[in-house]
């Protein structure tokens, strides 16, 4: 009888471990799991550390050592490569292949000989490097991995046995086949030293099937079958399940051998399915979908698993889509810890200062939860602010030794503060942008305390003091207390997250200091490589997975699916460079140094390939077989193989040469599958998917079959029975029809605005439009609202109505509404200028230089208080190009005086109520009852005794036909100018006139209009605005009063004229749909 004992399981990693775990809870319902290992447990408790009187060196302490060893060694071929973390995690992989290999300094040194002339240097200093590794280690006393496994393998030798393991008698190796020398060498000791004590050691490896399969194992069969005869208790053992009645056991037999025959297998493969997808997110969206087909069925979530093979971002998409279907789902890892939030906020810290402060990250510091001194009681919108003051970064606009952020900040508040009135929501406005002003130089401030350039340790030290001076590790706060309900469990979800990020992070980094200190501080690294430090110390750190333990659908990598079974297993991802992949070449020892390495020590120092004789291949495209046959091994019901025709970036992909080997041996053909934006009814599988499909059919495919591009179900008017009560159709026919309106009425010009097409009516609403758009004293019409009005109702609407200012966009040189503002105010300082010296209508020559300069100058200084003026450099332009301006304007013949003798006399004149002379206050017209009040600003008055004249200056060129064909539609700016000084008692004023800043030029009114024309224009008198409506002429108060009428019934029709100026283009619903030969429903 066999003795009494314990056996130890053995597992790779430790998530099979937990999967082993797992099937204990289910076959006994409670396990402790104690006799349930990983390798690296296994390893820790033979005690090689011990043995060799050292401690335990973690990955990221070795890559420290050789850090720390790379700033000594002078001038290499390496350059300033030396100091990246990249190279010291490069050349930590290398030393680790080199002692896996068991190739000592000396002999590496030795046979770097053999290289080319240009490769040996670099082989020599790796040589020296490693010489300094070994050295440095046994002076801290530290064993990296391979020294802890020549540590226990000496132990085994000595006859040491792990106290805690008295009791065992047996001890299983689960998924064994990737064995180096020092591997092999342990796996032999433990097997010398389990005969010894008769303890049965089993050795068990992955399912292969077929030779070819199992040409990764060549190597650990031939070093047990070397000894088999004198250990009796030692068994390598590879399970057969040929007689388990698995349906993929012949295929994965016959699988990669070049003597099966095509088709050998066709027929005889039942639950196989082979398809492919547009793109990596639709596969991942379609395999999901198949496994909420299944568990409908009956199978149980557990049975079911999904693996990729170096997964990636697909686990996040299969959550997703899986979390949309209501599948529980289990991941083998979760988020990576360098995007949980405050982790990565405090790792942008020292790439911020070097890019500058760029203004979208700044916004975001200031402005997050999780820097609590920047952003508690902070401004809400700090983005908008940086950008109503044009901050990009702290670099443009920078001047007098003062950042950016201070220069600009401080003049947006300076601005507010002159234009802003005595509100109190001014007031609060200039608040905000002053706080914003003083927490982004606190984090500037508290940013610069990182230094430049300092050893590893100390800069890491630095920028640790800051990340804990913004409060990134604390910001959390004390937990409140919460309401039950979905929302309180979300926020304590996100809370419970935001914790262990902040414990893995602290826990990460105070190692990393720890390991920069032991090995006296690293290299001197600079702020942008210290971002680059700190990312690599965290690449490899995920948080704790998520989801159920048990009852959930595994998503795996394919290295971890040997040795388990699953109901249905699908199989994704399969296309080459993925499987069979390639390992990234090492960038310091390359693939044919290692193969000329190789060659020359007669020995597999590096494993490069796997096999025997003239079997031999490349290692990594043994070891993918393996694993793809071990997968077909684990599949007891169904097997679904799959890849995706794009990458997740869009790049053409091939499928894998093992799916194709697939499709040779059984006949297989894959499909393509896609899933279209609404699903047929009987693909639907949730709720939600059930209420999209459904408001399709019955909706559009009812009412609207124009807007369909399949044909409808038949089913539809059952259905809009069926559900036509429910809320939720009743708002999907509201939103159904509310999308039709307006494709319907941007589609036909003739079609009246509704109530989604900018119609406001309705009884309750008729008085509220007659107050709104009453035109009174108390909020008189402009020549602006007139042409917003005239160009688009809905923008008019938007403006006007709901008093929405249209959003101001600073730039580093101002747009063409502030240039048209600067250049308004130039004119009246150069004209006003001129006409105390005295010197208006003389030629440009005539004009001292110092008359233009001064009013430039005056100009600019008044501008520059109330608006932003953009970079420094690109105002001073600005002002050189505003007196260029005017030079050109008194260049031309008429010197700026378009009416010929009236001079100039009021600029930016103001009319109406508002208005500073009186008899320019009482501008209105009568519409039925109701006096129309206007009110505006005339760019300029010209005069001479009793005639008068208008001017509307405009920043471009003129044409003469465009102003005719834009007058009373878009443009009411002159002809209201000219109607306003008939009011305030200049009867008879006719002289009225365009005039361009950019050329000088000049088109008067009546070179427009002829004489008669330009009276009936103006005209109040009935009959004549009678005669003109009938001819389909122009005239003001026509044109006003019937404005007034269709704003007053409600009608804001988005049929612009011209969208290219408009500021609302952003809420806009015009599009180029359209709805032609609709149903009626």
């Amino acid at each position: 009888m066999p003795r009494p004992g314990r056996t130890l399981h053995v597992f790779p990693d430790a998530a099979r471990r937990q999967a082993a775990l797992r099937t204990e809870r289910r076959a006994r319902g409670i396990a402790v799991g104690t006799h349930l290992l990983t390798w690296d447990d296994f390893v820790h408790a033979l005690g090689g550390a011990r043995e060799l009187n050292r401690r335990p060196c973690p990955a990221m302490a070795a890559r420290a050592v050789v850090a720390g060893l790379g700033a000594t060694l002078g001038p290499t071929p390496f350059g300033d490569y030396v100091r990246e973390p990249a190279f010291a995690r490069a050349e930590a992989d290398v030393l680790l292949d080199l002692k896996a290999g068991r190739l000592s300094p000396r002999e590496l040194q030795d046979a770097a000989e053999v290289l080319p002339p240009e490769r040996r240097t670099r082989a020599r200093v790796l040589a020296r490097l490693y010489h300094l590794y070994e050295q440095r280690l046994a002076e801290l006393g530290l064993a990296d991995r391979e020294d802890v496994l020549r540590g226990a393998r000496e132990a085994l030798d000595r006859g040491a046995w792990p106290s805690g393991w008295d009791g065992v008698t047996g001890l299983v190796l689960h998924g064994v086949y990737d064995v180096r020398p020092s591997k092999l060498e342990l796996l032999m000791g433990l097997a010398a030293a389990c005969e010894a004590r008769r303890v049965s050691l089993r050795v068990e490896t992955p399912v292969g099937g077929s030779p070819v399969a199992d040409a990764a194992l060549a190597a650990l069969f031939r070093a047990f079958e070397n000894r088999g005869e004198t250990m009796p208790h030692v068994d390598l053992f590879k399970a057969d399940v040929t007689f388990e009645g698995r349906p993929f056991t012949d295929l994965g037999r016959h699988l990669f051998s070049p003597r099966a025959a095509r088709n050998v297998l066709k027929g005889a493969v039942d639950g196989l399915s082979v398809w492919n997808a547009t793109n990596a997110r639709e596969e991942a969206r379609v395999v999901s979908r198949d496994v909420r087909r299944l568990i409908d069925s009956g199978s149980a979530p557990g049975d079911i698993a999904i693996a990729y093979r170096d997964l990636g971002p697909e686990a996040g998409w299969l959550a997703e889509a899986l979390g949309d279907l209501g599948v529980p789902v289990r991941l083998p890892w979760g988020e990576p810890l360098a995007l949980a939030g405050p982790v990565r906020l405090a790792l942008e810290l020292p790439v911020l200062m070097e890019d500058g402060f760029p203004a979208e990250r700044v916004a975001e510091l200031v402005s997050s939860r999780y820097v609590p001194s920047l952003s508690r009681g902070g401004p809400d919108a700090p983005a908008t602010l940086f950008a109503l003051a044009a901050a990009r970064d702290d670099r443009l606009g920078a001047t007098r030794g003062k950042g950016a952020y201070d220069v600009r900040l401080e003049g947006l508040s300076r601005r507010m503060a002159a234009q802003g009135g005595k509100r109190k929501e001014d007031a609060v406005k200039v608040m905000a942008v002053r706080a914003l002003r003083d927490r982004v130089m606190r984090l500037i401030d508290e940013c610069r305390h990182i230094p430049q350039e300092a050893p590893a340790a100390e800069s890491i030290a630095a920028w640790w003091k800051v990340v804990e001076r913004l409060g990134l590790l604390d910001s959390a706060g004390p937990l409140e207390a919460r309401e039950a309900g979905t929302l309180g469990a979300r926020i304590e979800d996100a809370r419970a997250r935001d914790d262990a990020a902040l414990a893995a992070f602290r826990q990460r980094m105070e190692a990393l200091l720890r390991s920069l200190r032991a090995v006296g501080g690293g290299p001197r690294i600079t702020r942008r490589v210290l971002g680059r430090w700190l990312a690599d110390a965290l690449r490899d750190v995920h948080l704790p997975a998520r989801g159920p333990s048990t009852g959930a659908v595994e998503v795996l990598d394919l290295a971890e699916v040997p040795g388990r079974t699953f109901r249905h297993l699908f199989v994704a991802g399969l296309t080459e460079g993925r499987l069979p992949g390639r390992d990234p070449p090492s960038p310091l020892l390359g693939d044919a140094e290692r193969v000329a390495l190789n060659q020359h020590l007669t020995r597999d120092v590096f494993r490069l390939t796997g096999g025997e004789f003239d079997d031999r291949a490349p290692w990594r495209l043994t070891e993918d077989r393996l694993l793809f046959a071990s997968a077909l091994a684990a599949a007891e019901g169904s097997l679904s193989l799959s890849f995706a025709v794009k990458a997740a970036g869009g790049q053409e992909q091939v499928p894998s040469a093992f799916l194709e080997e697939v499709r040779r041996l059984t006949g297989h053909k894959w499909s393509t599958r896609t899933l279209p934006p609404v699903l047929p009814l009987d693909e639907v599988l949730t709720p939600p998917e059930l209420r999209r499909t459904v408001a399709l059919e019955a909706l559009a495919g009812l009412t609207f079959p124009s807007l369909r591009v399949t044909e409808p179900d038949p089913a539809g008017q059952v259905l809009k029975d069926r559900f036509g009560a429910d809320d939720w159709f009743r708002s999907a026919r509201e939103l159904a029809h509310m999308e039709a309106a307006r494709l319907r009425f941007f589609g036909r010009e003739d079609e009246l605005p509704g109530e989604f097409t900018g119609g406001v009516q309705g009884p309750q609403l008729e008085q509220k439009l007659r107050d709104t758009f009453h035109f009174g004293l108390e909020r008189p019409l402009s020549a602006s609202a007139l042409s917003k009005f005239g160009n688009c109702g809905f923008q008019g609407f938007i403006a006007y109505g709901l008093k929405v200012a249209e959003p101001v966009v600073a730039n580093e040189e101002f747009d063409a509404r502030g240039r048209g503002t600067f250049w308004h105010r130039v004119m009246e300082e150069v004209f006003q200028a001129l006409k105390e010296k005295k010197l208006l209508g003389q030629a440009p020559e005539d004009i001292p230089e110092e008359v233009l300069e001064k009013a430039v100058k005056k100009a600019s200084r008044h501008f520059a208080e109330l608006y932003h003026v953009g970079h420094h450099e690109l105002w001073k332009l600005a002002g050189e190009k505003a007196q260029a301006m005017a030079r050109r304007i008194l260049a031309d013949p008429r010197h700026g005086l378009p009416f010929d003798p009236l001079v100039p006399e009021g600029f930016e004149l103001r009319f109406g109520p508002a208005a500073e002379d009186k008899r320019w206050s009482d501008v209105k017209l009568m519409v039925a009852e109701d006096a129309i009040v206007f009110e505006g600003q005339i760019d300029r008055l010209d005069t001479a005794g009793v005639e008068v004249g208008v001017i509307d200056y405009k920043t471009g060129r003129l044409d003469k036909r465009t102003l005719k064909e834009n007058l009373l539609r878009s443009d009411f700016q002159l002809p209201l100018y000219l109607y306003a000084a008939r009011e305030a008692g200049h009867v008879g004023a006719r002289n009225a006139a365009w005039f361009s800043l950019r050329t000088g030029d000049a088109i008067h009114l009546s070179s427009v209009l002829p004489p008669a024309e330009l009276e009936d224009l103006l005209s109040t008198d009935p009959e004549v605005r009678q005669r003109v409506a009938e001819a389909a002429g122009l005239n003001l108060p026509n044109a006003v009063e019937s404005l007034v009428r269709q704003l007053r019934k409600g009608d804001f029709p988005a049929r612009p004229n011209d969208c290219g100026k408009c500021g609302y283009r952003a809420v806009c619903r015009i599009t180029e749909r359209r709805i032609s030969d609709e149903g009626s429903g």
